[in-house]
């Protein structure tokens, strides 16, 4: 009980208090950021093969209509790489290639959305809980000078207070950091599907003719 009674008196210490708040809401906010990515990859998933199958098929038989469809119901990237391809189809393969390319980077700032802020959050955690280690040992210092302090006990209390913002300011990086790798590692995955995708969609459109006339 004594050990949480210190450590409560660290933690809720005037001088680095505000500090922690802000530390806090970085977490809420990684936090927030790293499960709506997570949620958002999951349904971004789709089986690159088995859709490019279904695509091919209704494309041999001059589908288009369904096949464009068939895309639209698969919300994920591949789905909507194969959708501009097959929109472009009469463009031969320079105006499908052109087509993929500006699609792709639409849906890279997509999937890149939040990463850059989580990043951020990471690395200004860090700085900020060093910051407040510093601002509180100045005025640690200053007051001793001062001659304000009883004792070495009042002394330690106040530095140990200070130090815990940069103990904190490092977990709350520490964290950030290992879900940027995390969701850097999902986004990696999607990137290897839609290129494996425009590369597969590609070459069968620049290798079989499109239809003369509409579904």
């Amino acid at each position: 009980m004594s050990n949480l009674h210190d450590l409560s008196q660290l933690l809720f210490t005037p001088g680095s208090a505000p500090l922690l708040i802000v530390l806090g809401l970085f977490l809420l906010a990684g936090l927030f950021i790293f499960f709506e990515r997570v949620l958002f990859y999951r349904r971004a998933q789709v089986d690159t093969l088995e859709l490019l199958r279904g695509l091919t098929n209704l494309l041999r038989n001059h589908r288009v209509k369904e096949a464009i469809t068939n895309c639209d119901v698969r919300s994920g990237p591949v789905g909507e790489i194969f959708r501009t391809a097959i929109e472009h189809w009469q463009d031969g393969e320079t105006g499908i290639r052109y087509a993929i390319e500006e699609m792709a980077q639409i849906l890279l700032q997509r999937l890149q959305a939040g990463l850059k802020l989580l990043a951020m959050l990471a690395n200004c955690a860090s700085v900020l809980g060093l910051l407040g280690t510093l601002i509180g040992l100045v005025n640690t210092f200053m007051t001793i000078s001062g001659n304000e302090f009883a004792g070495a006990k009042e002394l330690s209390q106040s530095i140990s207070s200070y130090l815990v913002c940069t103990v904190v300011g490092l977990l709350v990086a520490l964290i950030c950091q290992l879900f940027h790798g995390i969701l850097s590692c999902m986004l990696d995955r999607q990137l290897h599907e839609m290129s494996k995708g425009a590369a597969e969609i590609t070459f069968f459109l620049t290798h079989n003719p499109p239809p003369e006339g509409k579904d």
